[in-house]
């Protein structure tokens, strides 16, 4: 690219916007300009053609007849998969919200149009990014030490009027697991790979939704490491934490705080291990909510990769057929709920409610 700005159109201007991506795109990205946006809703495009000082399209049609470098979809996740092939249909490359789509066949046909028009087609699971989830990996990488278990605890709270829009049914969204619980899924296929099966469990326990408030899943990835996954948002008056804790044979290491921003580490032999205590301290961060800070950095990836620029070790952006066996896990997991039995991952077929 000649240009100096990567031009992003934004459809959808929900949650996520407000509570994040509209201060990472005003405050903190280099190279970058939001150029128009569009939601169904007139007084969302109000506030926020003022908010980012641009453009505002009156339909859809109008806003995707205009060419951008990027848009960036924050829509409900149950309508990703229309708004994605909508944009194709138009040649718009496009970064989307986790999940990028609900169903797996839906994300296979949306990368093979991308690679057929040669478009750029990313997903967000910002998570990735955070020091402590990048310093983990690492570990894991560069040395053998045995993972005996591992436990992912996502204890969060959001009252019943969350619930009473999109949020929650089978057809736009899900429930916990598939709205809030997906970006630690994530984590889980990142740290381990591939999972091998898995049996779920899931129940309501304060909200009144289609879906389900609390979800319990027992998870086995190769080399026999296993993750039993607590995911809720029962919890009142506020969210309190979403970690995942790998228990070794001497040593354990726990990713914790809202969003797995901090990482600790427990030798059991009891030895002082400076080094790794340092390294656990200087990749922890302080985040303010649940968000974190990594959508910053999912976006300057994909800035530094179109400008050419070199930044943040110039990581190339995750492309959303990448992050597929983390839909696809999050539909076994569905699955083995309505079927009352363990699914595994190379099931021919594997589906669930999720987008019904």
């Amino acid at each position: 690219m000649k240009n100096t700005l990567v031009n992003f159109g934004i459809l959808g201007l929900g949650r996520v916007v407000e509570k994040r991506v509209a201060n990472v795109f005003l405050k903190e990205l280099h190279g970058s300009k939001v150029t128009n946006i569009f939601d169904i809703d007139i007084n969302k495009k109000k506030k926020f053609k003022k908010i980012f000082a641009c453009e505002s399209s009156k339909d859809l049609d109008s806003f995707l007849s205009i060419k951008y470098d990027f848009i960036y979809i924050a829509t409900e996740s149950g309508n990703h998969y229309s708004h994605i092939k909508e944009c194709f249909k138009y040649n718009q490359n496009v970064i989307v919200e986790k999940p990028p789509v609900l169903k797996v066949n839906q994300l296979k046909e949306l990368d093979k149009i991308a690679k057929t028009k040669k478009l750029k087609f990313y997903s967000i699971y910002q998570n990735r990014l955070n020091k402590s989830v990048k310093f983990l990996k690492n570990y894991l990488e560069n040395n053998k030490n045995k993972i005996i278990f591992s436990t992912l605890n996502l204890s969060w709270s959001r009252d019943q009027d969350y619930y009473n829009d999109w949020h929650g049914s089978w057809k736009l969204d899900g429930g916990v697991a598939s709205q809030q619980g997906i970006h630690y899924i994530d984590i889980l296929c990142y740290l381990f790979g591939p999972p091998i099966k898995c049996i779920s469990y899931i129940s309501k326990k304060s909200n009144k939704l289609e879906a389900e408030d609390t979800h319990t899943s027992l998870i086995v990835f190769k080399n026999d490491i296993t993750c039993t996954c607590n995911f809720t948002t029962a919890l009142r008056p506020q969210d309190f934490e979403a970690s995942i804790k790998l228990t070794m044979q001497d040593r354990i290491f726990n990713l914790q705080g809202l969003c797995c921003n901090e990482i600790e580490y427990i030798d059991l032999k009891k030895n002082k291990n400076l080094r790794l205590n340092k390294l656990c301290k200087k990749n922890s961060e302080v985040v303010k909510t649940g968000y974190g800070n990594s959508h910053f950095k999912v976006f300057q990836n994909i800035i530094n990769e179109s400008l050419k620029k070199n930044g943040y070790k110039n990581e190339l952006p995750l492309k959303a057929i990448n992050a597929q066996p983390t839909l696809k896990l999050l539909n076994m997991m569905y699955m083995s709920y309505e079927k009352n039995r363990w699914i595994y991952y190379d099931r021919k077929k594997i589906t669930s409610k999720l987008g019904n």
